[in-house]
């Protein structure tokens, strides 16, 4: 997944007993693609099997979503900032859209919940619109503030800690995600000319708060768009250490390393996180083309089997009226879409831009859901219309 890392006491040898004191820890392997894949070990206190009760999770809604009934094939803006917080984080979710490889929405919780959660139907990707918190999770914490990507490996027990509600978007990874083959050598490592490096991530700190006490914990797990919660009378978390190559990870916007050229770069420029059936950009400050002619405005395109759904973070959205900050705009493959009316032109002798915005492209079409009609913008399809004399 990302690389190798370490934590806490660990055995010498995979697969050999391993005390804490006179007690024989539990080797717990978390696997990817069953024993082909990435690895972590964890030396646990407790077998990750002993559960003391499993229920159905009822106050969830969104493992199976609803599509709309007719989705006209249009242009559209989701006004994502007006989502009120409500719930928690396992139940305060907004479907937006979903197909096969994906599904994609907003969590805005408005309370803690000390219930942890974990998919085991994907990865999951969230990116911090607003406030900060702590991710808690079985591999340990990771600060979190407004503009932080966090990648959760799939059945990865976590929740989150904060003092004031964040704003959450998420998408369901539904075969994988990770860092672009393309960004790294054959030895693993990051290229240097990757727009990050190894030093730019946030990686999960040691927690005595959660590994070491014996508190009842429950968790609760989504598996084929179901929920099952399971409770656990012993802590399930209680450690002394693991190692390996699964495990959450975060970066910031801010660490991550634009790239600029001589006239305006397609979107694939701006690459960030490569996914099963998707891809992930960061629209980032920096300064726009050199050349004298250059139109740094983005040009006319068709996203030709591609839908593309933009998340609007900070900055002045110049290409687009009507946008702030919050706002999803939604286009779908094959209609043409791009700056509004005078914003092409405007842009030229433009020298660089101070937005921030996330863009995820699929590679399947998306349906939309009833979900996000309440935050649809109806005006937004007729943001291309020109006013003609």
């Amino acid at each position: 997944m990302f690389r190798y890392m370490q934590s806490g006491n660990i055995a010498p040898m995979h697969h050999t007993a391993h005390y804490a004191g006179s007690k024989l820890l539990n080797e717990y392997c978390f696997t990817r693609e069953g024993f082909e894949e990435p690895y972590s070990i964890l030396y646990l206190h407790h077998p990750p099997t002993g559960e003391s009760m499993r229920e159905v999770y009822s106050e969830a809604a969104w493992g199976r979503p609803q599509p709309r009934a007719d989705a006209l094939l249009e242009r559209r803006h989701f006004r994502g900032g007006m989502a009120e917080p409500e719930h928690h984080f396992i139940a305060a979710r907004t479907l937006l859209a979903f197909n096969d490889d994906l599904s994609y929405g907003l969590c805005h919780p408005a309370q803690e919940e000390m219930t942890f959660f974990a998919n085991n139907d994907a990865d999951e990707l969230f990116f911090v619109c607003k406030g900060a918190a702590v991710l808690q999770s079985l591999f340990g914490k990771i600060q979190l503030r407004a503009g932080d990507y966090l990648i959760i490996p799939r059945s990865c027990p976590y929740r989150f800690r904060f003092e004031a509600p964040p704003g959450l978007l998420y998408v369901e990874a539904k075969r994988d995600i990770d860092i672009p083959q393309e960004f790294r050598h054959a030895a693993g490592q990051i290229k240097m000319d990757a727009p990050y490096s190894e030093r730019s991530f946030k990686l999960p700190e040691w927690d005595a708060d959660l590994f070491e006490n014996e508190e009842p914990v429950a968790i609760v797990r989504k598996r084929q768009g179901a929920f099952t919660r399971t409770h656990y009378s012993e802590n399930y978390f209680r450690m002394e250490g693991w190692d390996g190559y699964v495990y959450p990870y975060a970066i910031n916007l801010d660490a991550i390393q634009p790239k600029t050229g001589r006239v305006h770069l397609p979107p694939t420029s701006h690459l960030t996180f490569a996914g099963g059936g998707f891809a992930v950009m960061s629209f980032l400050p920096r300064p726009l083309d050199f050349d004298a002619k250059a139109v740094p405005c983005p040009f006319y395109h068709s996203s030709v089997n591609c839908d593309e759904l933009l998340f609007y973070h900070s900055g002045d959205f110049t290409s687009r009226k009507g946008i702030e900050q919050g706002s999803i705009s939604y286009h779908p493959s094959g209609i043409p879409h791009g700056p509004h009316p005078g914003a092409y032109a405007g842009s030229i002798g433009a020298k660089q831009t101070e937005e921030q915005a996330v863009m995820v492209d699929t590679f399947q079409p998306m349906t939309l859901t009833a979900a996000g009609e309440a935050l649809e913008d109806p005006d937004y399809p007729k943001s291309w219309q020109e006013t003609r004399p």
